[in-house]
């Protein structure tokens, strides 16, 4: 054993009987229930309000009402709303980002066309070697994701994203704003 591995058992040993000896006086020596906490002075207090010293504070206590909860139902008031009738700025159910698709009503599919694709606006890339992330016209995109008009995100740059169109690779470059 060198000096360095000496240190270490003795510094870990003391701290050994350290705790041993608090544990002890904790449990057999000091014993007895521990102190009450002291009660904190309200801000608001004055000094009429004040006890005078020696004298015990008594710990306020709530005081117990009688409620009847018929007169409480009875209170309650009803109020006819129409939801329907009532018009919002923005449909809660539509997504902030991107665009909902709507099932049911299935375009036929058509080829788009490499001006088609160049128009699509690349607007933040999140690039990560092995899960790159895009958003692309307002909607958050990642490897593989295919477009209901059948293009598909190829891969993912740090500057760019390339689309596949049939057979075709089509790059669009970030949008620098």
């Amino acid at each position: 054993m060198n000096a360095d591995n000496k240190k270490q058992v003795i510094v870990a040993a003391v701290l050994g009987v350290v705790l041993v000896s608090v544990l002890v006086y904790q449990f057999f020596i000091a014993g007895g229930p521990p102190p009450a906490p002291k009660a904190a002075k309200r801000p608001t207090q004055t000094a009429a309000s004040t006890p005078a010293a020696g004298t015990a504070v008594q710990p306020t206590r709530l005081k117990m009402v009688d409620v009847d909860i018929d007169t409480l139902l009875k209170e309650i008031k009803v109020v006819n709303f129409d939801y329907a009738a009532e018009k919002i700025d923005r449909d809660p159910m539509t997504p902030l980002v991107g665009s909902l698709m709507q099932t049911g009503k299935e375009a036929p599919l058509v080829q788009p066309t490499a001006i088609q694709v160049l128009q699509k606006k690349v607007t933040g890339i999140l690039y990560d070697p092995y899960a790159p992330v895009a958003v692309v016209d307002d909607e958050v995109v990642g490897l593989g994701h295919t477009y209901p008009n059948g293009v598909q995100v190829y891969t993912i740059e740090a500057d760019q994203v390339v689309f596949k169109v049939g057979d075709s690779l089509i790059p669009v470059k970030l949008k620098e704003l």
